[in-house]
C-alpha cells in the first residue's frame, strides 16, 4: 500500500464525457461505499497503467488522494479496452479499517511439479478456480491465497479448505457450511 494514486473530481458524466477524458489521457473512475456519497473522479492514464502492472493493485487496499484528501479503497471492477487492453474505467470501493470487507483474491497453486502425481504418476494439475472470495479487515487482506499441492497424487482433488489462510482471513463459501467446500483443482491424467 505504499503507492498513492492521485485523482481529481470530475463534473462531466456520460459516454461522451468519458470518451473526451480518455482522449485527454485520463481514466474515469467512481469511488463509492462507506458513509459518503459516490464521487466521480479521473486518474492520469500513465499512473493507472503503472499501477495495474502490479497484480497486487487489483487485490489489495490502495490509497487514493482525491484533490488532496486521502482515502483507502479496493478495486471492485476494472474495464479494459478489448483491443488495446488499456484501462477505460475503474470502480473503487471505500474501505474502513474497522469493518470487514468481502472481495475476491487469486489462488496460487504451488509445488505441483514436485508432487508425486505430476512428477512420477504422469498427471497434470488442472485448475478449476482461479479466485476465492474472502472476508477480512482491510489490514489482513492477502494479495493471494496459496494452495500447496506437494502431496498430490494422481486423481487427488483439492478443495477450498486446502487454501492456506492467513490470520484474520475467512473463506466466504466455508462460512456457509462444509457443503460449500468446492473443488478448486485436481491432478488428472495429462493429455497426450
Amino acid at each position: 500500500m505504499s503507492q498513492i494514486l492521485n485523482a481529481s473530481v470530475r463534473n462531466e458524466e456520460g459516454k461522451g464525457a468519458s470518451r473526451r477524458l480518455r482522449h485527454a489521457g485520463l481514466v474515469p473512475a467512481v469511488i463509492y461505499g462507506g458513509n459518503t456519497d459516490a464521487v466521480s473522479v479521473t486518474f492520469k492514464n500513465n499512473e493507472v497503467a503503472k499501477a495495474v502492472e502490479s497484480t497486487a493493485f487489483l487485490t489489495s487496499v490502495v490509497k487514493v488522494s482525491v484533490d488532496g484528501a486521502e482515502q483507502e479503497v479496493i478495486v471492485k471492477s476494472l474495464q479494459r479496452h478489448p483491443a488495446t487492453g488499456d484501462v477505460m474505467h475503474i470502480d473503487l470501493l471505500r474501505v474502513d479499517s474497522e469493518t470487514k470487507l468481502v472481495t475476491r483474491v487469486p489462488l496460487n497453486f504451488i509445488n505441483a511439479t514436485k508432487s508425486e502425481g505430476v512428477k512420477s504418476q504422469g498427471g497434470r494439475l488442472q485448475v478449476e478456480a482461479k479466485l476465492a472470495e474472502v472476508r477480512c479487515l482491510p489490514k489482513d487482506l492477502p494479495a493471494a491465497l496459496e494452495v500447496d499441492t506437494i502431496k498430490g497424487q494422481l486423481g487427488d482433488i483439492f478443495h477450498l479448505s486446502d487454501a492456506q489462510l492467513p490470520e484474520g482471513v475467512e473463506l466466504v463459501a466455508l462460512l456457509k457450511g462444509e457443503d460449500h467446500n468446492q473443488p478448486i483443482a485436481r491432478i488428472g491424467k495429462a493429455k497426450r
